[in-house]
């Protein structure tokens, strides 16, 4: 087995096991962000979206000044979209029992200039305050490939396999009544569309996505165009061409001795099949090297970055947009409900990537990926689904996890006086004031005592109202409703406070807010009491 392949499996084990630890509760001192922190096309448009220098992204520069030394050994090596596209690619040849493809040095070289205008147009509409790295990012993408599809479907066949051996199981009763928590997500079918038609692009052209689609890959390569480690080709080469056409990068130009090293990810596959062992990658003076991808004109890096302006220009002028600093107060939806600590809405959505990586760590799968009721800047961002489940009172995982602080990191005290939303009731639904029936859920349920029932005419039982001070917007009292379809009790954004910074806990004095747990709360993401 190549080296190249025992880095990839480490990488991506390593990807996969910070995956798993990102969950409650979460342990202190692990970085499990640290991948998305490796991509530089996250440092560079959400550093400027963002408008803020993001300490956290110290890491990325690391990766691109490997490019200086070593050219892209991180989208060879270390990449987890990478390795995932290399062993689709390796199991679909074996499953087909097909020869490798030619690496694709038919298809016109300007194709490896693509990558370079998605990463203008994502700085152009970056500097229109607007994050579309989320559509291109290799890690983002690859951490919402395991986190949001694959991690659920891998925990729901273990349990259909639980569930068949339990016959076999029943003469031992510890293992009898194991199962495995249920996760779902919304827009996980889009994902994986979306997954699989990068993939089968990889099939047609090796590395397809790498080469010509990654903002990730095109960075790397403007610091990969002269490397100090680079392949070199002896005089014993006599040209048979077998290196030009097993490069998965199209790195190799018709003649084998010249190399595009801005494209070439130090794989070797090419020294490996060498007939003649006329390849070396090694430190070298400079060898004949392939007109370089990136060769744009003036004009031909102004479009991108015009066409990334004028995205941003159409999204922040849309009727539903936050704007900063705006006096016009844009259409929101109701039910838009962030996780507790989330920026104000124009900051948030600045800086979240959309790597899902909050919404795998939360522990009652209420963080879902939006669709389109944040608008089209908002896709595949975290919102709270209290119909589904409520926001644990004991977790602060999604702060902790979040690469970019969309999401503050929060104490547990901070946490929960980060007021999300509040509860209303609708009369028509409810079973006390539409049907006269007793029903006590969601008073029984609220960990803070928002909810008091009292006496109206014309009612034999006591009816709820909810004390809007007291209320958090956790979403308990929705998510225990015992009406069918549509809660009779719904929290949506009124009285949401979020804060770039300063204490959650100040805010809440100064409005009058009230959060305090009940005695006997049995909801075991919260503690007795969180107060100081």
């Amino acid at each position: 087995m190549r080296f190249q392949r025992i880095a990839q499996a480490f990488s991506l084990g390593l990807f996969c096991l910070l995956l798993i630890l990102a969950s409650y509760p979460y342990p202190e001192g692990i970085p499990a962000d640290l991948f998305l922190r490796l991509d530089p096309s996250i440092a560079a448009v959400t550093t400027v979206a963002a408008r803020d220098l993001l300490p956290a992204f110290w890491l990325a520069l690391i990766v691109v000044a490997t490019g200086l030394f070593a050219g892209r050994i991180f989208c060879g090596y270390i990449c987890p979209m990478g390795a995932t596209l290399d062993c689709i690619e390796t199991l679909f040849r074996s499953a087909s029992k097909r020869p490798p493809r030619d690496s694709g040095q038919s298809i016109k070289r300007f194709s490896h200039k693509t990558k370079y205008a998605v990463i203008l147009v994502m700085m152009g509409a970056a500097i229109g305050g607007v994050s579309l790295v989320s559509w291109g990012s290799p890690l983002s993408l690859a951490t919402r490939l395991y986190g949001l599809v694959i991690h659920p479907i891998v925990l729901f066949a273990g349990d259909q396999i639980l569930d068949l051996t339990m016959p076999l199981l029943k003469s031992f009763p510890d293992l009898a009544y194991w199962s495995l928590p249920a996760r779902v997500f919304a827009s996980n079918m889009f994902v994986t569309l979306l997954i699989v038609g990068i993939a089968a692009l990889g099939i047609w052209q090796p590395r397809f996505w790498c080469r010509n689609l990654c903002p990730a890959g095109a960075l790397l390569a403007i610091f990969s165009r002269k490397p100090l480690v680079r392949r070199s080709v002896s005089d014993d080469c006599n040209s048979c061409g077998l290196c030009v056409r097993t490069c998965p990068t199209g790195a190799i130009s018709d003649d084998p001795k010249h190399t595009r090293y801005s494209e070439c990810i130090a794989c070797m596959q090419c020294k490996i099949i060498c007939p003649q062992h006329a390849i070396s990658f090694s430190l070298t003076p400079p060898a004949p090297q392939a007109p370089p991808a990136l060769n744009l004109s003036r004009r031909g890096l102004l479009w991108p970055l015009l066409a990334g302006l004028f995205s941003a220009g159409l999204l922040r002028t849309n009727i539903a947009q936050q704007r900063s600093g705006s006096k016009e107060r844009p259409l929101r939806e109701a039910e838009l409900i962030r996780p507790p600590g989330a920026l104000p809405e124009p900051e948030f959505l600045a800086r979240c990537v959309r790597c899902g990586e909050c919404m795998k760590a939360c522990p009652t799968n209420t963080l879902q990926p939006v669709w389109l009721k944040a608008g089209l800047e908002g896709i595949f961002s975290p919102v709270i689904t209290p119909r589904l489940a409520a926001c644990g009172i004991n977790c602060n995982v999604c702060g902790k996890v979040c690469p970019t602080g969309a999401i503050r990191s929060l104490s547990l005290i901070e946490k929960n006086y980060a007021k999300v939303g509040t509860a209303w009731i609708e009369r028509r639904h409810c079973l006390v004031w539409e049907q006269d029936k007793k029903c006590l859920v969601c008073d029984e349920v609220c960990p803070y005592n928002a909810v008091s029932f009292r006496p109206v005419p014309d009612r034999k039982n006591a009816v709820p109202f909810v004390i809007a001070q007291r209320c958090t917007g956790c979403g308990w009292c929705e998510s225990k409703c015992p009406v069918e379809g549509a809660a009779a009790i719904r929290v949506n954004i009124i009285g949401e406070v979020r804060l770039s910074e300063g204490s959650y806990v100040e805010k809440a004095k100064e409005y009058g807010f009230v959060f305090r747990t009940k005695d006997n709360t049995v909801d075991s993401l919260a503690p007795d009491t969180f107060d100081e």
